[in-house]
């Protein structure tokens, strides 16, 4: 326990060395962003707390970590756990089906077809729910999974999972990203990579949290200098920071929708907070979206 305390020190201190000597810039403006707090985080090793940068012009929030405290957060994670994986399941399936019903929708828009007549590519695909619901509906579907144990066991059981997306053979006609995107630092990267994996015209539904209101004003009020409210994500979207991150990635917004817990099996509390936030958000005609978390859609631009 003395040298696993001694180990988290030391690296506590390497990350405080890193933030003193380099300058922290905007993941999709490129822009310097300013220093807001800290934010508890953990690995396999210790718990954290890391400091947390916004950028004003995007308005996101940016978490700094070491890249090998942030992979081994991708095993430590309780929705990477196998003893969690049926809890999820029960929790999330319903929810996976509507994210493939939307995924389905804005096919037949695009070029007249069935919900089973169309190949997905899943970012993050965990446990692999999403993959299996979609094969049992005549999808073909693969996945991109970067834990090695969970992707082994998705092959186990008969799923395509690549560990990146280099891998992935062809083109798809859609591509999700459940609560995947912002665990990632290099969003424009990734985005970019999806996007060489669509058909022309292809569509993806990104599901991201939206919390920065509220880390902002508990920062403010409650518990100032702490973040914490954003959760583990490493970068906390906006709807402007998600609109301008699609744009520079070359993707069109066609429609953002308040995830006010549709399909989801939440506790009293959680469903308490997503229908207050969805209520305070048609009170104000949709102006902000005040949801915890937002469901976006976008379509690959055709090149000129």
């Amino acid at each position: 326990m003395v040298q696993l305390s001694l180990f988290a020190d030391c690296r506590e201190t390497q990350m405080k060395f890193q933030i003193s000597s380099n300058l922290i810039k905007c993941p999709i403006c490129d822009e310097p962003m300013k220093f807001s707090g800290h934010a508890a985080y953990y690995d396999r090793f210790s718990h954290y707390k890391t400091p947390v940068y916004h950028c004003k012009d995007c308005d996101i929030f940016y978490r700094h970590v070491d890249d090998a405290i942030r992979m081994n957060h991708y095993y430590a994670a309780s929705y990477v756990q196998e003893k969690n994986e049926q809890q999820f399941f029960c929790a999330r399936i319903k929810f996976f089906e509507y994210v493939l019903r939307l995924a389905g929708k804005y096919m037949k828009t695009n070029r007249g077809g069935l919900d089973s007549e169309f190949s997905l590519l899943d970012f993050g695909s965990s446990y692999g729910h999403l993959l299996e619901l979609a094969r049992d509906k005549g999808i073909n579907a693969i996945g991109v999974e970067i834990n090695e144990r969970l992707m082994n066991s998705c092959r186990q059981r008969g799923l395509i999972v690549y560990k990146e997306l280099s891998q992935v053979p062809g083109k798809v006609d859609a591509a999700t990203l459940i609560d995947s995107l912002y665990y990632v630092p290099d969003c424009q990267k990734v985005l970019g990579n999806i996007k060489k994996c669509l058909k022309a015209g292809g569509v993806i539904v990104v599901r991201v949290t939206n919390r920065n209101l509220y880390a902002k004003l508990i920062n403010k009020c409650v518990r100032k200098g702490d973040l914490s409210t954003l959760g583990d994500v490493i970068i906390g979207y906006s709807l402007k920071g998600m609109d301008r991150l699609l744009a520079l990635t070359g993707f069109n917004l066609i429609e953002v929708i308040p995830d006010y817990g549709q399909g989801k099996d939440l506790g009293l509390s959680k469903r308490l907070c997503y229908l207050l936030g969805y209520v305070l958000t048609l009170l104000v005609g949709k102006k902000f979206i005040l949801t915890p978390g937002l469901i976006v859609i976008a379509r690959a631009a055709e090149p000129l």
